[in-house]
């Protein structure tokens, strides 16, 4: 793939960690005992060696090997316990643990590192048990911060061994630990002309087993986390970032065993279509938002595409994370941005001047909680964002990450006027800086003068005389508001999109060929009459097919009907009598300027956050 690749190397070895652990008789120790019948009592001793460097809560490249307690626990061939042992503290160097256990074939000894607590496994007295405990963290970055469990003082880790224990034996076994969690370590390669923006990694697990007893022979089955399907968070987003160089990133996830696709058999199939989704599981992904000269994109990064096999091979329809696996991720952006590559949103940078570039990803599902994503969520969802450019006035009240259209039309059908009397206060003129649109070229530069009308609180928007803006501003689909919606200084609050919004949507949103773009671009900066001309024709209704699914999923209203014609108002002004208005129909768009007193027009709110 010239445009953008990803690599994906696994580290070797696989493990991340592999301890000897022996269970041994100590040299000196006297044990005897007069028979081998079952109700005989023995003791072993776990011996192992630890240098790891210091201990801490925290997991890094350099401490995630640290043992800093352990639990033994011996189970017969009939999976039931029969000793067990904890060591609160373990330092550097060769360590004994004595167990207290008897005589038994078949056995199946557990050792598990970095509980934090000798009672945690209270209770448990069979494997069965053992296999349905589960740990939980708050957040996708506990793990790394606080360990798995709330004493731990690391990584947790687990190993296993078969083993025959015979009084008066020597009973030394080798065991291996083994990582609860996966490591992923992702190494970006900006191209030339590309500049790295901001990344996410998204929809990790928050629960995992702590055994590995759950893990399904076939990539294709889907073991949800524990804790339910609701039991996935994202890490926190980094934005911000200038990086032309290449940089790396380390993460430390629970296993998602969230299925396969067969269809995935490349890289540039590995994309949301083919993502596995089902009722209780789904893949996790990492963002990438790039830029370069005239064009931003955001990159979706599925994780997995390996085997958990003794030796992992590539396998791209897998989309499992395992645990215990250092997966080793080479991204490499190409410097066309990923422009027609499924995996990426493209998205054409404006020649507008005094524009900031936000951290938002274009065509996700914005929630009420400020958090964005692919999937719809009754009850949650604001709406869906169409571009990640603010405006100066925008940027200054606080918007830090894009604008977002309305799911429904405000006001209902298309009965609405721009306003009652031609003499009603008008934004448009030379005071205000926002001239007639008379042309392309100031039709998508004023992508300003409706949130400017909220900002500068014009009497007009709140008049419900003045359609348009008032139906706008007053739009309400019942979804509650939380951390941004309605906040102070206009951030979140519904307005009337200016003629530049439009443009924005249709070019953001729309499907287009490459010709099809090139004639949108080129047109935006002519200053040719836009009133009444034709930009497109053609179309066939195919290039609005997958906004108007997103919308329709979501219980919105499409924007481009099957037949007929849908014109939406804009706050943006062709004269003192017109506004102008994008008119959508299956086979042609084109703008125009329309009589502010006829009720001929659909109004769609847009915020800013």
């Amino acid at each position: 793939m010239n445009k953008y690749h990803t690599l994906y190397s696994l580290s070797v070895p696989v493990l991340l960690l592999s301890l000897c652990l022996f269970l041994s008789s100590c040299a000196g120790e006297d044990i005897t005992s007069t028979s081998q019948n079952s109700g005989d009592k023995t003791m072993v001793k776990l011996s192992f060696c630890i240098s790891d460097g210091n201990q801490t809560r925290a997991i890094t490249s350099v401490n995630e090997n640290i043992v800093s307690d352990i639990t033994v626990l011996i189970f017969d061939s009939n999976n039931s316990l029969i000793g067990s042992q904890y060591l609160s503290s373990v330092s550097a160097g060769t360590v004994s643990v004595p167990v207290t256990t008897r005589s038994a074939t078949g056995c199946t000894i557990y050792a598990i590192a970095n509980t934090g607590s000798s009672s945690y496994f209270a209770g448990v007295n069979t494997i069965a048990k053992l296999n349905t405990m589960y740990t939980t963290i708050a957040s996708a970055d506990a793990l790394e911060s606080n360990g798995s469990t709330a004493g731990s003082t690391g990584a947790l880790m687990i190993g296993k061994a078969f083993a025959d224990i015979t009084t008066g034996g020597a009973n030394q076994f080798s065991i291996s630990l083994y990582h609860q969690c996966g490591k992923f370590t992702f190494n970006i390669n900006p191209g030339s002309g590309v500049t790295v923006t901001g990344y996410q990694l998204c929809n990790v697990p928050l629960s995992s087993y702590i055994t590995d007893s759950h893990v399904p022979t076939l990539a294709s089955t889907v073991v949800g986390p524990p804790a339910g399907s609701g039991s996935y968070g994202s890490f926190a987003a980094v934005s911000g970032l200038t990086n032309t160089a290449s940089f790396s990133k380390t993460y430390y996830i629970y296993e998602n065993l969230c299925g396969s696709n067969i269809n995935a058999t490349s890289e540039a199939l590995r994309n949301s279509s083919n993502a596995p989704v089902s009722s209780s599981a789904s893949a996790s992904y990492l963002l990438i938002n790039a830029k370069g000269n005239g064009w931003s994109s955001t990159y979706r990064v599925y994780l997995g595409g390996m085997t958990n096999a003794t030796t992992p091979a590539t396998d791209l329809t897998n989309f499992n994370v395992y645990r215990n696996l250092n997966y080793n991720c080479i991204i490499t952006l190409g410097p066309s941005g990923g422009d027609g590559d499924t995996r990426v949103v493209y998205q054409v940078i404006s020649n507008r001047s005094n524009m900031y570039m936000g951290d938002a990803t274009v065509g996700n599902y914005l929630y009420n909680d400020g958090t964005n994503g692919t999937t719809f969520k009754s009850g949650q969802t604001v709406g869906i964002i169409y571009s990640s450019e603010l405006t100066q006035t925008q940027y200054n009240a606080g918007c830090r990450h894009g604008r977002v259209m309305a799911l429904k039309n405000a006001n209902g059908g298309n009965s609405n006027y721009w306003s009652s009397n031609y003499n009603s206060p008008y934004i448009n003129h030379s005071s205000t800086g926002h001239p007639y649109t008379t042309d392309f070229k100031t039709s998508y530069g004023d992508v300003s003068s409706g949130y400017d009308a909220m900002s500068a609180s014009r009497s007009y928007v709140g008049t419900s005389s003045n359609y348009a803006w008032y139906y706008c501003k007053n739009y309400n689909d019942g979804i509650p508001s939380k951390s941004f919606v309605n906040a102070p200084n206009n951030v979140g609050v519904w307005y009337l999109p200016s003629a530049g919004d439009w443009w924005d949507i249709m070019e953001n949103l729309g499907t287009w060929t490459a010709a099809q773009k090139t004639t949108i671009i080129s047109l935006r900066s002519s200053s040719l009459a836009s009133v009444g001309n034709h930009i497109l024709e053609s179309l066939n209704g195919t290039y609005f097919s997958t906004l108007n699914s997103k919308l329709s999923a979501a219980g919105g209203d499409v924007i481009v009907p099957s037949s007929g014609a849908y014109y939406f108002w804009t706050s943006s002004e062709n004269s003192s009598s017109s506004a102008e208005r994008p008119h959508f129909t299956a086979e042609i768009i084109y703008w125009e300027g329309y009589d502010k007193m006829i009720t001929n027009g659909y109004l769609r709110s847009v915020l800013a956050f």
